[in-house]
């Protein structure tokens, strides 16, 4: 049995280096420029090949622990931080070091744990590899499945045991160590077990067995709502006993147990059937019985434009109505949602306040620092003094400092890669066959439009995360310079800009997207996880909201007015149908 799960990996493993090396030469062939240098016969280089193949080694090795060994440290430092401070201010009276460490540190893991179920609902994700090895090669789908959920488990536990480290020296009990990897791999076994049920009752029902844009959108909320929760829970000097914590972690074991049940009786032709529908590429569709009309099904057959817009303002006008459903539900969705946090955060505050002075003294807080909000001043109440000691002092460093970690949240909300998919499939696919519509002047007239769309779309989410800043730094005293408010809603303002300039301008420069809504452009791809990596580098960087929105502002123009010349300048040739 090992020798086969040796043998069944192995196959993955190499067949993953030859697909990446196939698909890093097709990158650099379809790249701007030099692409065209790049010669046929370096796909058959086996020199290139074999020096490909080691760098994959290496990066299996450096994912088999990075991100287990990142995610849990970080677990384990701020549980020794939390230890510290509690035990210096006396907040859990009684209990010794080490127990308090192992209660932060598994409650902290649990809820970690939860949050990748939440988001992480593909274990049938049908992989390039698993497309070759069960739908062309024949390989038995549950035997497959079965070893990388194996070596996934395994990189899990060594990654997780030598995180481990880390709580030794910080005073963790030995149990601990060895704890949390068993527990990790039983909550991995009740997500697998849960999605597999999920599966089979679809089945059982005739319904797809495909996960949900949808879903994944709530789940992605929720997520997003639990953790201020979360982390004022944990400051505010609370915590919850350690055999409470273990008495949870029993119970996860339990439902691992189960999971692993229900994932033996996951039979091979189940396993190959979850797989084809999570299918990945569409040159395989004759293995998939899915509805490639789903994409569809949120466009309005029928839509009328009202005014007297004429041309590409037409065109554009009646792609919104058309497809608004498509468009508008994410960022509103997401704004809803901030919009319902700010008001129960207000609406706690002002509750406290009347549980605290009665309702006289509360209706003059509430008038008075209307008119401070009004005028942008900041919270001022002698009965309810802002403390400097709470959590709130935390999210106004956030505010005041560290504004670019904005971008994850506008990322999240930001509609223009679907919005560009929808241009290409919808319209432009067809658009493409008259020669008016690849004239230079046409392009950049279009897109410049459907730069104006995107702004308009994606600037919503962006607005309500500037008032939710704005929000703690009036609580937590207002601003420390004129107009800080201001700039404060500016710069989520212009990341949204920057990121709808940035996918649209991405779409006309290498026009990626197929009829089957796959990527078929290297180049795109590479451009994006550039551009995702410097970003995901500046966000940790820590400037003053006031140099951040200069800083910003001036990068935005130029950054705009250089895409917009790269498009007028190369679209005419790299925008293009794909079939």
């Amino acid at each position: 049995m090992l020798k086969e799960f040796r043998n069944t990996l192995t196959k993955v493993i190499h067949l993953r280096s030859i697909i990446g090396y196939n698909s890093m030469v097709f990158a650099l062939r379809q790249m701007p420029f030099f692409g065209k240098l790049i010669p046929d016969a370096l796909y058959r280089t086996a020199f290139l090949k074999v020096i490909y193949w080691i760098f994959h080694v290496i990066k299996e090795v450096f994912m088999l622990f990075a991100g287990k060994i990142a995610g849990l440290g970080l677990i384990y430092l701020v549980s020794m931080f939390l230890k510290q401070e509690y035990l210096e201010y006396d907040q859990a009276e009684g209990v010794s070091g080490p127990e308090l460490f192992a209660s932060f540190s598994l409650l902290l893991f649990i809820i970690y744990a939860l949050f990748g179920l939440l988001l992480n609902t593909r274990f049938f994700k049908c992989t390039t590899e698993k497309e070759y090895l069960v739908f062309m090669l024949r390989m038995n789908a549950k035997k497959l499945n079965t070893t990388m959920f194996v070596y996934d488990l395994g990189k899990l536990v060594i990654g997780y045991l030598i995180a481990g480290i880390v709580a030794i020296i910080g005073g963790a009990p030995f149990w601990l160590w060895l704890g949390i990897p068993v527990l990790a791999v039983f909550i991995k076994l009740f997500g697998a077990g849960a999605q597999a049920l999920s599966y089979r009752s679809k089945r059982r029902h005739n319904k797809p067995m495909r996960g949900s844009t949808a879903g994944f959108i709530v789940r992605m909320l929720i997520v997003m709502a639990c953790c201020p929760f979360v982390i004022a829970f944990v400051a505010n000097g609370y915590y919850i006993p350690l055999w409470i914590v273990l008495l949870i972690s029993v119970v996860f074991i339990i439902l691992g147990i189960f999971g692993f049940v229900v994932l033996k009786g996951f039979d091979a032709n189940l396993n190959r059937l979850a797989l084809r529908d999570n299918i990945v590429h569409e040159e395989v569709e004759r293995y998939n019985n899915c509805d490639n009309t789903r994409q569809f099904k949120k466009i309005k057959a029928n839509g009328t434009v009202k005014g007297d817009k004429k041309g590409f303002e037409y065109l554009n006008a009646l792609f919104v109505k058309r497809h608004s459903k498509m468009l508008v539900a994410k960022p509103v969705a997401f704004t809803i949602m901030i919009l319902a946090v700010m008001s129960l955060f207000i609406f706690g505050f002002i509750y406290s306040y009347y549980r605290d002075f009665g309702t006289d003294n509360t209706w003059q807080m509430v008038v008075s620092n209307l008119a401070n909000l009004i005028f942008f001043r900041g919270y001022v109440d002698p009965l309810h003094v802002y403390d400097t000691g709470s959590s709130v002092d935390f999210f106004r460093w956030v505010a005041q400092n560290q504004l670019l970690l904005l971008i994850v949240p506008i990322t999240i909300t930001d509609v223009s890669v679907t919005a560009t998919q929808a241009f290409y499939i919808n319209c432009d696919n067809s658009l493409m066959t008259f020669s008016f519509f690849k004239q230079r002047e046409k392009i950049l007239e279009l897109f410049n439009i459907r730069l104006k769309l995107l702004i308009k779309l994606n600037i919503i989410p962006a607005v309500a995360m500037g008032l939710f800043e704005n929000l703690f730094l009036f609580y937590s005293g207002g601003q420390d310079y004129p107009f800080q408010y201001l700039l404060t809603m500016l710069v989520p303002i212009e990341m949204s800009i920057l990121n709808s300039v940035t996918w649209l301008a991405l779409y006309y420069l290498f026009q990626p997207f197929t009829t089957t809504v796959n990527v078929k452009g290297g180049a795109y791809n590479v451009a994006r996880i550039i551009i995702s990596s410097l970003g995901a580098i500046l966000f940790m960087i820590p400037c003053n909201s006031l140099v951040l929105a200069g800083i910003l502002t001036v990068f935005t123009v130029f950054y705009v007015i250089l895409l917009r010349s790269l498009v007028r300048k190369y679209a005419q040739k790299t925008w293009k149908a794909k079939a």
